[in-house]
């Protein structure tokens, strides 16, 4: 009798390292966009003569990441409409001070919130998600790439980044902006947006 419950002890603790060595893999971990080094960019075919394009120059957001199961990975992004700049000063005053494209003082974010990841390779994958412009509310996908995971590559030249550990990835989709009811100057300039996103992140403590 002692012997099996002996053994039946020792199963148990066995079983319960195991459960916890498997919530540990899977946990995930929290990620905050590096603001200096995100990029979301937008561009369209002007007139059928060139692409012009656009960045957002102020994103904030963050990443919740295991690297174990990254199909249960979300991502939580918001743009600050305002900070759209196509280098064209009259462009940007345009774009932000009128209603013809952004009614940045009724809604001043442009957000994207994943529901579901879909691993397209070991280092891919399509998210997919809720992108809101205008207070409108379309699914997009995202195609993107996981670049790097680990300990920042500048941890060993600058103090700042000792014991930081980094992530990045880059993402691309397309959309049809009237969709979102910013139709102004369509044909002349197209419907169809293209937008690129490259991501630095960092791990919260």
């Amino acid at each position: 009798m002692v012997g099996r419950l002996r053994n039946l002890a020792l199963a148990l603790l066995a079983a319960a390292s195991l459960l916890q060595i498997t919530v540990t893999q899977s946990r995930a971990e929290t990620f905050v966009l590096d603001r200096d080094h995100t990029e979301v960019r937008a561009s369209w075919d002007h007139l059928g003569i060139s692409r012009q394009s656009a960045n957002f120059n102020d994103v904030i957001g963050r990443v919740e990441f295991s690297p174990d199961r990254p199909e249960q990975s979300s991502v939580d992004i918001t743009i600050k409409v305002a900070s759209i700049s196509t280098g064209v000063p009259a462009l940007d005053k345009h774009l932000k001070e009128t209603t013809d494209f952004f009614d940045v003082n009724k809604y001043p974010n442009i957000t994207f919130r994943s529901r579901s990841v879909a691993m397209t390779s070991a280092k891919s994958a399509n998210i997919e998600g809720d992108l809101t412009i205008n207070g409108i509310t379309k699914p997009v996908t995202l195609s993107a790439v996981w670049n790097f995971l680990g300990e920042h590559p500048l941890a060993n030249v600058n103090p700042v980044y000792k014991d930081v550990q980094a992530a990045g990835f880059s993402a691309r989709t397309q959309i049809l902006r009237s969709e979102w009811g910013i139709s102004r100057t369509i044909p002349l300039v197209s419907d169809e947006i293209r937008i690129t996103i490259e991501v630095e992140m960092l791990k919260r403590p």
